[in-house]
């Protein structure tokens, strides 16, 4: 780019991250403005991800439910089977389930079982950090190992001094050993803080003797 730029002259040629002259031009232009005219044109053509994202839990085309807590997720039994080892099992033949229109989901919340089904619809997880801890235990129990990825991505990015240690007990329940590190560090940087929370002596026994003797091998309590 060159020229006036933001109400500055650029003598020399300059080199930019853009890669396009619109976006140069809205950017430095003053006003900003468009070089040429600009043509919309509308299009209703939908990706196969977009069109089968849009179908899930939608009672039209849907050809089984899931009652959880009172509530119906209504999905199809073709995309669990492509996309779940666990409901490829499940529908075979021998199994009763095969033959219901509705199954009952106990073990897991609604919120839960519902991020989980939408994920095996659009390969997304949109949860709080608390309700990850559940959709963790979820996809331990049905070994979804990107999905147990996701959910610790989510985790990460959501853990509070308040929080901290409730996760950090959940990585260590389910086996998450990347989790466990991460959120036992953020415990040692927040010591104080953290041992000062409900969820710190809300934890058994055995878990805070074990937090205490690492934490201490790791040099928090050396003053």
């Amino acid at each position: 780019m060159w020229g006036q730029c933001r109400g500055q002259s650029i003598v020399l040629p300059h080199l930019t991250h853009f890669s396009t002259t619109d976006d140069v031009f809205a950017c430095f232009a003053t006003p900003s403005v468009m070089w040429r005219l600009l043509s919309l044109e509308t299009d209703d053509f939908m990706t196969l991800s977009q069109a089968l994202g849009k179908e899930f839990d939608s009672p039209e085309t849907a050809d089984l439910k899931f009652s959880v807590d009172g509530k119906y997720i209504y999905v199809h039994k073709a995309v669990l089977k492509i996309r779940c080892e666990h409901f490829r099992s499940m529908f075979q033949s021998h199994w009763s389930e095969d033959l219901q229109d509705v199954i009952e989901i106990e073990q897991f919340s609604y919120p839960v079982y519902r991020s989980f089904l939408h994920f095996l619809y659009t390969d997304t997880v949109e949860l709080p950090p608390e309700d990850a801890i559940g959709l963790l235990d979820l996809a331990t129990s049905y070994c979804e190992n990107r999905l147990k990825r996701l959910c610790q991505q989510i985790i990460k990015r959501g853990i509070t001094v308040d929080n901290a240690f409730t996760l950090l007990s959940a990585a260590v329940r389910y086996d998450a050993e990347d989790l466990e590190e991460f959120c036992f560090r953020f415990c040692v940087n927040h010591l104080t803080r953290v041992t000062q929370t409900a969820a710190f002596w809300q934890v058994d026994g055995a878990m805070l003797k074990e937090f205490i003797s690492r934490a201490s091998r790791c040099g928090a309590f050396k003053n």
